[in-house]
């Protein structure tokens, strides 16, 4: 994508920079219910109301399928991570090549 505005390099390297915040947060939501216990879980919903009267079996089979949806999701995550990780260098690199032109210029107009 070709951005003529420095101003709006640095724009879309902040948006960029916000999505990445974003998609850490929900890496480590996601990681930390990973690692919830099945007691714990079944406390959690319990509490919450989702999981009354459900025997022990029921409630693990239900713990297992969320773990294996967590996973997937987990992995998807990342992968998001990874990309916006390269976008936000790309983003970087182009502000920065922007500045150096920029600067250039200025030192060649005074020249002249």
């Amino acid at each position: 994508m070709i951005i003529p505005n420095t101003h709006e390099r640095v724009s879309e390297q902040t948006e960029i920079e916000f999505r990445q915040m974003a998609l850490k947060a929900l890496v480590t939501m996601r990681t930390k219910q990973l690692q919830e216990s099945l007691d714990h879980r079944i406390k959690r919903a319990t509490k919450g109301g989702t999981w009354i009267g459900l025997s022990r079996v029921a409630c693990r089979r239900l713990h297992n399928q969320e773990q294996a949806r967590i996973q997937e999701q987990l992995v998807e995550l990342q992968l998001k991570q990874a990309h916006v990780r390269e976008k936000l260098t790309e983003a970087r690199k182009a502000v920065a090549r922007a500045r150096r032109l920029k600067a250039s210029r200025d030192t060649g107009m005074r020249k002249c």
